[in-house]
Formats: structure tokens, C-alpha cells, sequence
């Protein structure tokens, strides 16, 4: 029998392969409140699995791959929460992605479905993608990527423009859960939002924004950024958060509907992914599921996002 003699290594093949059992692990452990246990002190693997159940040797291996992923810390003592884990896992931090990660985990459904007959198949998946922007989970999952980071770079650059305490009309393009107009109105007393969205999704934005005790200072209105006008001359401010990338192959007439509705000297902010910033196989995945849904893209290159603008009247 001849041997083959292997030339190159098959290990990178290989950790593609288990990043799955490595996803599933965390949002299991997630699913045990592993975390929320560990915040009160570091336990060994058989006190943890006494307390939810499992299987001691079976929860240890699961334990030790969270730990060799950074997720966990393990000494002689057990094992803790490493301070990412802290900061972002536990549900009673104000930074809690739990929310966030059950959104991902919805658009990762299609990949364990059937992802071949996917990839070959004339669907309506952008309509479908849609429709579930109007639900409690998927707004609350969004709402909590936006307390992971964004909303405070969002805030803070935007009540730093100049001129801002003189606004008194923004629009929120997009805006679905309205958090970042809740959080610029709280910046500015006398500011008055308007959330632009989906029909299906604007009267549920302007519920949760009185909920929250904002009464008339917030409406929202119905809008489609693809086939819509907003009006001229209406706003001193515009923020379109994640929304561009869902017209980016029509993104100059996108832009061109959002600087007519602002007033001379407005200000438009546009917070969205650019390709090169962040890992790259983090990068394609985000990609592929972007694509999976329907979207055309979610990463707007700079100076695209930068001519779209110029073109239309806007200047650093």
C-alpha cells in the first residue's frame, strides 16, 4: 500500500469546522445562566453542573472550551468569568448581549436549515427579513448591539457638532427601536425626533418611545427608504444607523432623500460597517448572512459612503 505523504496542514480546514461546536457551546452556556452563576464567584465544574443538572465530565469539557476561547478563566480554584464575560454575558449589566447574540442566532437559522438549497433558490428573503423588524425580540436584540458600544460613539459625536443645542427637528432613518433618539433627546431638552421606518414597524417605534416616557417629543412616520420621500427642509439633523447598506445599490438617491429633508447647515450622521476594520473571517460571516437575507451587502466602503454624500451636497 502506497502512503500518502500530506504537504500542507489540514488544521485550518479543521478549526472552520469546529467554530460551530464553539458557537453552540457559548449560547449553551448562556441557555444554563453559566455565567450569571459564576458572577458571584468562581465554582469548579462539579458545583456547576450540581447546580444546573448536567453531567460533571460533560459540562467540564464544555467549561474548559469556553476557557480556551478567552470566554472563561480556569485556575486550580475552577473557573470564573473572564471580565469580557463579566461586562457583556451577565443579564443584569447594562452591557448585555444576550439580546444581541439571540439576533444573530435568528439569521444563523437559514445556515442549519439548508443552506445548499438556499444558496440556489429565488426566494423572498429580503421581505421576509423585513417583517421581523416588527417584533419585541428582534428590536430588544438590537437595542442591546446598540448598548454594546454604538450608541454611546453615536452620542457622543453627534451632541459634540456644532450647532446642536440649537436643533430642534432630527429624523432617525431606520431608527426601529428609537434608542439613539431617545438618548440625543435626553442631550438636548428641546429636540423633537421623528423615526422613520417600515409601515409595520413605525407604530411599534412610537410605542416604545412613550413607554419609555417621551410622549409627543417622538413620533413615527412610515417610510421606505428605497421608494420614499421624506419631505424638504424639515430637519436639523439626520442619523441613519445600519440603514444605508439596505440601498446600496441605489445608495446616491438614498442619500439624495435624506439631504432634502434637511435644512440648510443640518447635519446628516451615518453610522455603518466599513470593510477592513474589523476581523475578516468575522467580517465574511456577517457578510454571507447579510446576503443570505436578502440585503445586498452590509459593508459600505468609506469612500463610497464619502462620494454618495459629496455628491449630494454634504461636507466634513
Amino acid at each position: 500500500m502506497r502512503i500518502p505523504h500530506p504537504e500542507t496542514s489540514f488544521e485550518s480546514i479543521e478549526e472552520v469546522l469546529y467554530g460551530a461546536t464553539a458557537a453552540r457551546a457559548l449560547t449553551t452556556a448562556m441557555d444554563l445562566r453559566l455565567f450569571e452563576r459564576l458572577e458571584a464567584g468562581g465554582m469548579t465544574a462539579a458545583a456547576l453542573a450540581g447546580v444546573v443538572g448536567a453531567i460533571p465530565d460533560r459540562l467540564e469539557a464544555l467549561l474548559d472550551l469556553l476557557a480556551a476561547k478567552g470566554v472563561l478563566a480556569k485556575s486550580d480554584r475552577g473557573y470564573a468569568n473572564t471580565p469580557a464575560a463579566s461586562e457583556y454575558l451577565v443579564p443584569d449589566k447594562p452591557l448585555y448581549q444576550g439580546r444581541a447574540m439571540a439576533l444573530n442566532m435568528h439569521f444563523f437559522e437559514p445556515l442549519e436549515r439548508d443552506l445548499a438549497r438556499i444558496l440556489c433558490r429565488t426566494d423572498n428573503a429580503r421581505g421576509e427579513a423585513d417583517t421581523v423588524w416588527a417584533t419585541d425580540e428582534i428590536m430588544e436584540g438590537m437595542v442591546g448591539h446598540a448598548m454594546g458600544g454604538p450608541l454611546l460613539r453615536v452620542t457622543r459625536l453627534t451632541a459634540g457638532l456644532p450647532g446642536f443645542s440649537a436643533m430642534r427637528a432630527m429624523c432617525d432613518v431606520g431608527g426601529n427601536h428609537g434608542t439613539f433618539t431617545m438618548a440625543l433627546l435626553d442631550e438636548n431638552p428641546n429636540l423633537s425626533g421623528v423615526i422613520l421606518d417600515l409601515p409595520h414597524v413605525a407604530p411599534l417605534s412610537e410605542k416604545r418611545c412613550r413607554e419609555m416616557g417621551y410622549g409627543d417629543r417622538i413620533a413615527a412616520r412610515a417610510f421606505d427608504l428605497r421608494t420614499d420621500e421624506i419631505g424638504e427642509a424639515e430637519f436639523d439633523l439626520a442619523v441613519a444607523s445600519h440603514v444605508l447598506y439596505g440601498v446600496a445599490e441605489e445608495l446616491e438617491r438614498g442619500v439624495g432623500r435624506i439631504a432634502r429633508a434637511l435644512r440648510p447647515g443640518g447635519w446628516l450622521v451615518s453610522h455603518h460597517f466599513a470593510p477592513g476594520f474589523r476581523d475578516p473571517g468575522l467580517e465574511a460571516c456577517h457578510e454571507l448572512l447579510t446576503r443570505l437575507a436578502g440585503y445586498p451587502t452590509h459593508y459600505l466602503p468609506r469612500e463610497l459612503l464619502q462620494g454618495a454624500m459629496a455628491r449630494n451636497g454634504f461636507v466634513e
